[in-house]
């Protein structure tokens, strides 16, 4: 049985694999920006919520 909805094999390995690559380039950039901020300023905002007495 064919679904109406299902497309062609590759078409949905193409948009499956895009999708993967996209998912795995943000968690590789949200993991990037977590360990590496880039950010030393000390009067940043982000410094009022991480404080060290916390």
């Amino acid at each position: 049985m064919h679904h109406h909805l299902i497309g062609p094999f590759w078409g949905n390995v193409i948009i499956i694999g895009v999708a993967g690559a996209i998912t795995v380039a943000c968690f590789v950039a949200m993991f990037w920006m977590l360990l590496r901020p880039g950010e030393a300023d000390p009067h940043h905002p982000k410094y009022a919520v991480l404080r060290h007495d916390r």
